[in-house]
């Protein structure tokens, strides 16, 4: 099975503010890579290859046509289901003999947690709806459960259908993010220069290509905020977890950062669009130094020192 591999940059007109303000020498968005498969059959011989690229997927983004999206989103999430069922029996039979052995407490809370996503699985809801505590997610995540993962559906329509909403009796019965698009009309805005795709999109009524609609949402199902830096060489967004910490913001720039960490210098993107520049930010007292403890935001525009 050969896939396709490709990556899109995450569209944020917060950089494009900052590039007018600051006009550097590069501009760089953050990424997010994808992979493309050309097969989705896990009862096939590629049943294993499929498996392993789902697996190792952070976010799995399914594309259907409009006129037969319900089903074939149930029959893909009823893969998934049947995948994790599969590996939950197997894991449950493998506990029962190993207990019979040598019981252990241990064991036992994993045998709790695993018959905890069974009964799930048997009413064929995804375990991503399945309420977890913060020990059990931690514990479930290692299994690489697919009907866990963040998923994005994506509803292909005609061209002459894209100013319908097509997705609602979707979204009534799938609480996933979804979003409608053209694939038709994506390619030829595509192919298009900025000044003539701003005019071809206002003739059809659309703010801006749906791809990048698809993209935000990717990025935001990952789990991931942008923080910026910002200067005359460069205007750049980076990508970090939410609720993490100046130090492991830092350490996405560069390892040294989160080791010898002292501190980051911190504003926040509104206040500077309010304020009009950096100096005037300075005298409205919003410029701030936060520790180790600072919990980054999105949108925040941060500078660091550290010492190795």
């Amino acid at each position: 099975m050969e896939v396709q591999l490709g990556a899109c940059s995450v569209s944020d007109p917060r950089i494009d503010k900052l590039v007018t303000m600051y006009k550097p020498k590069k501009t760089t968005y953050t990424k997010i890579e994808y992979v493309l498969l050309p097969d989705f059959n896990l009862q096939g011989p590629a049943k294993d290859s499929i498996l392993t690229q789902l697996k190792n997927a952070d976010e799995l983004c399914w594309v259907t046509r409009d006129e037969n999206a319900e089903s074939d989103i149930h029959s893909f999430i009823s893969e998934l289901i049947i995948s994790d069922m599969m590996l939950v029996e197997k894991r449950l039979e493998n506990i029962t003999k190993n207990q019979k052995k040598k019981f252990s407490e241990e064991v036992e809370r994993e045998k709790r947690l695993v018959e905890k996503c069974k009964k799930q699985l048997e009413i064929e809801k995804p375990l991503s709806q399945l309420d977890l505590l913060g020990e059990e997610q931690k514990a479930a995540k290692t299994y690489q459960f697919l009907s866990m993962k963040p998923i994005i559906l994506v509803v292909n329509v005609p061209e002459n259908k894209i100013k319908e909403d097509l997705t609602k009796e979707v979204s009534k019965k799938y609480p996933l993010p979804i979003i409608q698009l053209s694939a038709e009309l994506e390619s030829e805005i595509s192919q298009l220069d900025k000044k003539d795709q701003k005019n071809f999109m206002a003739e059809m009524g659309i703010e801006e290509p749906a791809v990048n609609k698809m993209n935000r949402m990717a990025y935001q199902g990952l789990g991931l905020i942008s923080f910026f830096t910002v200067g005359e060489d460069e205007v750049r967004a980076w990508p970090v977890r939410r609720a993490s910490s100046a130090p492991q913001a830092g350490k996405v720039i560069h390892s040294d950062i989160e080791r010898g960490f002292v501190r980051a210098e911190m504003f926040k993107y509104s206040d500077l669009i309010s304020a009009g520049s950096e100096s005037k930010l300075k005298e409205t007292g919003k410029f701030y130094v936060k520790g180790r403890d600072y919990i980054v935001e999105d949108g925040d525009i941060l500078s660091f020192r550290f010492n190795v």
